[in-house]
């Protein structure tokens, strides 16, 4: 197995490390009034720390380097509630993993959520409930279970279900909160969390996912030393990808999730591809990005 060094020579690292995922949290509090601030003025850090120290794939053994990841928040209002402080917020959500024998990384993850509404209380310590939903932290822990599954997905077929069953079960739980702002199930054509948790375990897209992990494993992965086999294989797995999406009927959120992470990387990818006529397929696909598949057919 080709990640088999790899792992060996970050093994140390990542039991060094602790934890499965490294990320960075920023929030952004322009919105706000700044006797509003005050409220909040410890939440990145109190966030991050949430992220970073939690064992995530707890009674399993995490092989590989942490997953680079960020988080965005962007507090919009905020309201007095019954447990605290309720704020809207909007968050960018980013993921990434390294590329074998590169210094390139993988986007996974390029998520804009804008429909979130949590409570919180100063110096209230954030704690990790798999029974009770909170409406911050059960936030944060759907899309950590969504990163930690695309990423499972990237090295091997259908490794990530366990991981959306997690942010699967996190939705129903927000859906029978008293925060369900952006848990329940979006129009057509739109992104969800309840769409993209929903799509990740529908037989639907199992084809998506198996051509997914072929399109990371077998293909990105394999562009800086074999880069002509790669680009077929790329190549093939998105036109396996492309009618998935098409046979489906509609716009997913898994639709949109992918290319809104990944089609800079197709595009540079199969820059020198000889056929053309993928690129061609995934600007009828991708509508939202035709103008970068344009440009490289041009």
């Amino acid at each position: 197995m080709k990640w088999l060094a790899y792992l060996v020579i970050l093994a140390f690292a990542s039991v060094a490390a602790g934890q499965e995922i490294d990320c960075t949290v920023t929030v952004n509090s322009d919105a706000l009034n700044p006797s509003d601030r005050v409220n909040i003025q410890d939440l990145g850090s109190a966030v991050q720390s949430y992220i970073n120290s939690y064992k995530w794939t707890s009674g399993e053994d995490f092989k590989g380097p942490r997953i680079k990841t960020t988080l965005t928040i962007y507090l919009m209002s905020v309201s007095n509630g019954t447990n605290g402080q309720v704020y809207t917020a909007n968050a960018f959500i980013a993921s990434q993993r390294p590329v074998y024998r590169s210094r390139d990384v993988s986007p996974m993850l390029r998520i804009i959520d804008n429909s979130w509404q949590f409570a919180y209380i100063k110096n209230t310590p954030l704690q990790h409930d798999e029974f009770h939903f909170n409406s911050l932290t059960g936030f944060i822990d759907y899309y950590m279970y969504i990163v930690l599954g695309m990423d499972a997905d990237s090295f091997s077929p259908l490794d990530g279900t366990k991981y959306f069953q997690h942010a699967s079960n996190i939705v129903a739980q927000g859906q029978n909160s008293d925060y369900t702002q952006g848990w329940q199930q979006g129009g057509s054509g739109t992104y969800s969390r309840y769409g993209l948790a929903t799509d990740e375990l529908s037989g639907t897209y199992e084809a998506f996912r198996r051509a997914f992990c072929d399109y990371e494993y077998n293909g990105i992965d394999m562009l800086s030393t074999q880069r002509d086999s790669a680009q077929a294989v790329i190549a093939n797995s998105l036109n396996k990808i492309a009618d998935v999406f098409m046979g489906s009927g509609t716009r997913s959120a898994l639709a949109k999730v992918f290319f809104d992470a990944k089609y800079q990387e197709i595009a540079d990818a199969l820059k020198d591809y000889p056929d053309r006529t993928v690129l061609q397929k995934l600007s009828i696909v991708d509508q939202s990005h035709q103008s970068t598949y344009a440009k490289y057919l041009n």
